[in-house]
C-alpha cells in the first residue's frame, strides 16, 4: 500500500509499470526533494533523474541547451562525489531517495552503460576512469560509427555518432556496471532506464556478436535487490525498431520505450485529427511498454517533425491526458524547463505540475 501518498491512498498502484512517472530531467537532488510533497499531491508514483554517474566534465553553473547532454557522457560508472555535478552528490542523491520513499514515491536512475565521453569524436575522453579507458578489452572498434540502422551488427557493435562504443560483451565490463546498479540502490534507487538500450546487443542476436549482458546485469541487480527485501524495475530506450530482431528480445528482461506512439498522437493532436490508436505501434503488449507526450529528447531535436520544445503546453496536456489513461503501460511526464537558457539542475518549472492531472482507466 502507499498511505503516505495522499494522491494515492489505498494504494491500487503496486509497481512503477502501473504508475506515472515525472520526468525531472535536469533537476538536482535537493530540488526533486524539495517539491515531493507536490510530486505526490499530483497523483506521480516515481521520479526519473537524469544520469547521476560522474559525467566527462564538470556541469556546476552550465547552461542546460549548450551542455546537458554532458550528462550522456559520463566517465565512469559511480554516482558523483566531488561536488562536479550540478545533480548533486552521492548523500544528497540518497537524501532525496529518503524523502520520496516516504511518500510512496518509487525513484528511477538513468543508466548509460552502451559508451562512455569522448575528447572531440571517435576517441575516449582524458577523464575516462583510466581501468576502463586503458583496457583495449573494454572497446568496440571506437573509430566506425553506426550507419544502418536495420543491421543489428552496425547498431551494437559501432559508436552512436562518435561517442566511445563500450563492448559490453566483456565480462569485467559487465561487473563493473552491475556494481553501479548495486550502489544506486543502496543509495535508494528503484528502479532504472537503460539510455540506447538498442545498441546493446543481447542472447538473442547472431552468435558471432551476442552477448548475455542483460540477464547478467539485470538479472544481478534483481537478485540483489532482493536479498535486500526490495523490488527493482528496468525500462530501455529502443527507439523505433530494434532491427531483425524480435522486441521480445528485450521485453524478457524490461519494458520498453515506444516511442513512436506517443509522438504521434501529440502530432495529431497539434492538428486537430483523431488522436488515439487502438493499438500500439510497437508489438507488445501495454505492460511492457512506456509512453510519453514529449520526452527530453523530442524537447530538444532540431529534427522539425519530432520536435515538441514548440507544442503548446495545451496540446501537451491533452496528449498527457491520454498517455496517462492508458492501462498497465507505464506513462513517463517531462518536466519542462522554463527556457532552453535556464542553469543545468534548475527546476524552474515545478509550478508546471499544478496544471497536470492523471485519469487512468
Amino acid at each position: 500500500s502507499n498511505p503516505s501518498n495522499p494522491s494515492n491512498p489505498s494504494g491500487e498502484v503496486d509497481s512503477i509499470q502501473e504508475g506515472s512517472t515525472l520526468h525531472c530531467w535536469n533537476w538536482s537532488f535537493a530540488s526533486i526533494e524539495q517539491n515531493m510533497a507536490k510530486i505526490a499531491e499530483q497523483g506521480f508514483t516515481a521520479i526519473q533523474t537524469s544520469p547521476i554517474q560522474q559525467a566527462k566534465e564538470g556541469t556546476v553553473g552550465k547552461g542546460m541547451k549548450s551542455h546537458w547532454w554532458l550528462y550522456y557522457q559520463p566517465a565512469n560508472f559511480h554516482i558523483d562525489t566531488n561536488s562536479s555535478s550540478a545533480l548533486g552528490t552521492r548523500d544528497q542523491f540518497k537524501s532525496m531517495c529518503d524523502t520520496a520513499h516516504k511518500y510512496g514515491i518509487k525513484v528511477i536512475v538513468d543508466v548509460v552503460a552502451n559508451h562512455l565521453g569522448n575528447q572531440t569524436g571517435n576517441d575516449l575522453a582524458s577523464t575516462l576512469d583510466p581501468d576502463i579507458k586503458n583496457d583495449s578489452s573494454c572497446w568496440h572498434n571506437i573509430k566506425i560509427n553506426t550507419t544502418n540502422y536495420n543491421d543489428r551488427y552496425d547498431i551494437t557493435q559501432h559508436c552512436m555518432a562518435g561517442l566511445p562504443d563500450l563492448n559490453t560483451g566483456n565480462k569485467e565490463l559487465q561487473n563493473i556496471i552491475l556494481g553501479y546498479l548495486k550502489e544506486c540502490i543502496d543509495a535508494g534507487a528503484d528502479g532504472f532506464r537503460f539510455d540506447g538500450a538498442k545498441h546493446i546487443e543481447t542472447p538473442d542476436d547472431d552468435p558471432s556478436f551476442a552477448s548475455d549482458f542483460w540477464p547478467t546485469v539485470i538479472g544481478g541487480a534483481e537478485e540483489y535487490a532482493e536479498s535486500l527485501g526490495r523490488d527493482v524495475y528496468f525500462y530501455g530506450e529502443v527507439l523505433d525498431s530494434p532491427g531483425q530482431l524480435p522486441l521480445v528480445a528485450y521485453t524478457k528482461y524490461m519494458s520498453v520505450t515506444d516511442n513512436s506512439w506517443g509522438n504521434s498522437l501529440r502530432k495529431n493532436i497539434e492538428a486537430d485529427k483523431a488522436a488515439l490508436s487502438a493499438g500500439y505501434d510497437k508489438a507488445a503488449d501495454a505492460s511492457v511498454l512506456v509512453l510519453w507526450a514529449e520526452s527530453h529528447d523530442t524537447y530538444m531535436t532540431d529534427d522539425a517533425y519530432l520536435h515538441s520544445g514548440d507544442t503548446s503546453l495545451a496540446d501537451i496536456q491533452k496528449t498527457w491526458a491520454l498517455v496517462a489513461a492508458r492501462a498497465d503501460a507505464m506513462s513517463l511526464y517531462l518536466a519542462r524547463p522554463d527556457s532552453f537558457s535556464q542553469k543545468l539542475g534548475v527546476a524552474s518549472r515545478d509550478e508546471l505540475m499544478l496544471y497536470i492531472e492523471l485519469f487512468r482507466c
